[in-house]
């Protein structure tokens, strides 16, 4: 049965087993995510709205019709808090669970590792090399710690937000350190999650219980350890989605094992960050629509997503969700007082967007096909030295 034939019939054969008709845990075509590119992009253009425009401005104490807009029919209609920003980084997260595990089927420790660095930092290097050089600060930065070895080897390997001062260079880092973590977890549970996903949600439900329950230990540092963990159940239902739709779950079990996302979450919103159980900031209320927003793409979404445009904002969308905040308001700051908003910020959108797809292109595209291959050859070495 091919790909696309799985796809019309709404279920894929497991592997071994003519004629099975139930899914196998393993074997999602990557055929069938068109939906991911939909939702990548349009995350990626929510955070960089929620920045340039409705932070911003609110930063200046402007307004402009755009933003008044906005405002009016969707942000206080629906008590969306962030202006976009906190909901595309929600979709983010829901993405990334689901990715993540599938990717975790296919490739061995050893790969997934590699692969997952060369996803990750030489892009995240450029930045910080941009923001530092040039001064692009978003927040406070004691220069004086870029003389400081140990400062910089924090800062490049994203350490930095698991320590106090967290002196942050890159205000949208605080997301690539939580999914570091992930990282790691799927990188110690890559056989279990092949043969029991049930088993490898319990486990990764405890591990963050365990480290809300110490987040008082030990101080600050495992703090800042229990805060960033309080993220992880909010990739966990992307990877509970990903286990439902190939099978590895059946409804009731993946209903019990969001039923344990939630109240895990609600214990960290208690326990850690009260203010964002209050409507205006709500954190649950964005997780609900960014759900939502998840399985209405993934129902609907898969065509559009293979399109042109959504293509290609999701290839940019990694770059695009870094570089869009120094770039863009460095030439706010530059263009705005000669002429105007509305025209400056056309100017850096087009310079974030064309930016991100050069560093895509030159950047981020290589890396990661450097990975791969590296990756591939480590494993053929592997296999050479257990066979010989």
């Amino acid at each position: 049965m091919r790909a696309g034939d799985d796809r019309a019939a709404g279920r894929t054969c497991a592997p071994g087993h003519r004629g099975v008709t139930a899914r196998g845990p393993a074997i999602v075509p990557r055929g069938e995510f068109g939906f991911i590119n939909l939702l990548r992009g349009s995350a990626a253009l929510a955070v960089v709205y929620s920045h340039l425009v409705g932070e911003y401005l609110d930063w200046m104490h402007q307004t402009w019709w755009l933003k008044r807009l906005v405002d009016a029919g969707l942000e206080r209609p629906f008590a969306i808090a962030g202006h976009f920003g906190r909901l595309g980084v929600m979709v983010f997260f829901l993405i990334s669970g689901f990715i993540i595990t599938h990717v975790a089927h296919s490739e061995n420790p050893l790969q997934f590792a590699i692969r997952r660095v060369f996803r990750i930092y030489p892009a995240y290097w450029l930045t910080i090399a941009i923001v530092i050089i040039f001064g692009l600060f978003e927040y406070p930065f004691d220069v004086a710690l870029l003389h400081d070895w140990r400062s910089m080897l924090k800062l490049a390997t994203l350490t930095n937000y698991l320590f106090y001062p967290q002196n942050i260079v890159l205000g949208v880092a605080w997301t690539l350190q939580i999914e570091v973590i992930f990282y790691a977890l799927i990188l110690l549970l890559i056989p279990l999650i092949r043969r029991s996903p049930s088993l490898t949600l319990a486990l990764e439900l405890a591990f963050v219980l365990a480290a809300l329950l110490l987040a008082r230990f030990d101080g600050s540092s495992w703090y800042f350890f229990a805060v960033n963990a309080g993220y992880l159940p909010y990739l966990l239902i992307g990877q509970l989605i990903y286990f439902y739709r190939s099978g590895g779950l059946t409804g009731a079990r993946a209903m019990s094992f969001g039923a344990a996302c939630y109240f895990i979450i609600l214990f960290d919103l208690r326990l850690l960050h009260q203010d964002l159980l209050e409507p205006a900031q709500s954190r649950m209320l964005c997780l609900t629509m960014a759900l939502g927003i998840f399985v209405w793409a993934m129902r609907y979404g898969n065509e559009a997503g293979m399109m042109r445009w959504p293509k290609f904002f999701a290839n940019i969308s990694y770059s695009l969700y870094l570089l869009h905040a120094p770039i863009g308001l460095l030439l706010l700051a530059l263009l705005k007082p000669h002429i105007g908003y509305g025209n400056a910020l056309l100017v850096a959108v087009v310079a974030v967007i064309a930016t991100a797809g050069l560093v895509h292109r030159c950047l981020e595209r290589p890396a990661i096909e450097f990975g791969r291959r590296l990756s591939n050859r480590f494993r053929e070495r592997h296999r050479e030295i257990v066979h010989a």
